[in-house]
């Protein structure tokens, strides 16, 4: 016979049975209720068997169990059914006994847990080993309370609905151990609405924390990834070929979990400040905060834009070097798309993205981006003690003798100084942009 078959006659059985035993006995509405009770934790403890851990759908007392005579019930419905189905009876009355007596361990269970909180706080009520089959096997981080068996810190285990919690709120319970209220200008929506268990299992975990994931940015991205399902409008992709460190490392390297003073849950404001926490300190790194500061001609983008350090550089991961949102001449055409006033004297800057779509001969830093540097090979964008942001000096006058500085000259960071120094040569590897042998470089 099949178990479907059996649960069907089992439940049949039962509900008339116990209806005809306790009929003169209890008012019929609580009647029914019971036997509804009764039959659906019956039926789940037939379906799940005595190796699963399940919540019992039914509060059935010791007392109750006691006075259920299956023996007695069968014999009596049996009276009017023909002798054929006596065996499929038997079998019924077997099963039925086997779900009583599952429904009935339950019921020794929940009194196992029954303790005071103060007992609770001392003493392992419920050993690990003791622990329902569904927390098992145990992770590596385990709440406190779980780890004692003080299950009754946080559950009432005398209850209609087992496992049912001491206070109504998630929150309310958390904070009676956790006294940290989240009360920031920003606060995490999880925070906010008290989530608390969108981002920790509060029993049990692999990873730090109690966190739902194997570490925090796992956990950040379930929600913040670009293609999530929920719609989370703040998304984060990291699949850039460039990453940032931090963020690779954790999310919670720049941004507060629960609750922050800044946009975005950031630790500081994080058009600079935050960046330059880290960028000023670096080893083998330029101190940026210092640099930015006190260098003689500042970048606008980088001193008096809206998003500082955000306008140029994604804080997460891109497929461009310097984690740049775009391409490094692309992202630098994006203010230099028109005529520009320069931060040094006010003097105008040429639409370059113009003279650059007129002009198809291009300087070979501007045609090989990836190979030879982009813009930034002769300009630094961070500001510079050179004009026009340069990363070495170069003439303002229209004739001058250069090779007086030589290394120090911005051209002589690629180009040979013979290029410009010698006044014969007919060597092409030297220069082409000569007249016969005069060095056209060195008459001007």
């Amino acid at each position: 016979m099949k178990l479907k078959d059996i649960v069907f006659l089992t439940v049949f059985l039962v509900v008339a049975g116990v209806g005809l035993y306790i009929v003169t006995t209890v008012d019929v509405m609580k009647k029914i209720e019971r036997i509804e009770k009764i039959t659906k934790s019956i039926i789940h403890g037939v379906l799940e068997g005595p190796h699963e851990y399940f919540p019992t759908h039914a509060e059935i007392s010791e007392e109750e169990l006691k006075e259920i005579n299956v023996t007695k019930i069968s014999e009596e419905i049996g009276k009017g059914i023909t002798v054929k189905k006596k065996e499929k009876l038997f079998e019924i009355e077997q099963k039925t006994k086997e779900a009583l007596k599952i429904t009935e361990q339950k019921l020794e269970e929940e009194v196992k847990l029954k303790h005071t909180k103060a007992k609770a706080r001392v003493a392992k009520i419920v050993k690990l080993e003791d622990l329902p089959q569904k927390f098992k096997p145990l992770k590596k981080v385990l709440h406190e309370p779980f780890k004692m068996g003080a299950c009754e810190l946080c559950h009432i285990s005398a209850s209609s609905k087992p496992g049912k919690l001491i206070e109504k709120k998630i929150t309310d319970l958390c904070y009676r151990c956790h006294k940290v209220r989240y009360s920031n200008k920003f606060n995490h929506k999880p925070v906010k609405q008290g989530r608390c268990l969108d981002c920790h299992d509060p029993h049990q975990s692999n990873a730090d924390n109690l966190l739902k994931a194997d570490s925090v940015n796992d956990l950040c991205l379930k929600c913040h990834k670009p293609d999530n399902k929920k719609r989370i409008k703040k998304i984060v992709n990291m699949s850039g070929v460039f990453k940032h460190k931090p963020a690779e490392k954790s999310c919670v390297e720049c941004h507060e979990p629960h609750s922050a003073k800044y946009k975005r849950l950031l630790k500081d404001d994080g058009k600079m400040n935050l960046c330059l926490d880290c960028h000023s300190k670096l080893e083998k790194h330029v101190d940026m905060k210092k640099w930015i500061e006190s260098v003689k001609y500042k970048h606008g983008a980088v001193n008096d834009s809206k998003n500082k350090c955000l306008e140029c550089h994604d804080p997460h991961s891109t497929n461009h070097k310097g984690i740049l949102r775009k391409q490094q001449v692309k992202m630098c055409l994006t203010c230099h798309n028109k005529v520009v006033k320069s931060d040094e004297d006010g003097y105008e800057l040429m639409n370059m993205a113009k003279h650059l779509k007129e002009n198809p001969n291009w300087h070979k830093p501007i045609k090989d981006v990836k190979k030879e540097g982009g813009c930034a090979a002769c300009h630094n964008p961070h500001g510079s003690n050179h004009f026009s942001i340069l990363r070495k000096s170069y003439t303002t006058d229209f004739y001058a003798d250069i090779a007086k500085v030589k290394k120090d000259f911005i051209c002589f960071k690629c180009h040979e100084v013979k290029k410009i120094t010698e006044k014969l040569t007919s060597d092409d590897k030297i220069t082409k942009f000569r007249d016969g042998e005069v060095n056209l470089h060195f008459l001007h």
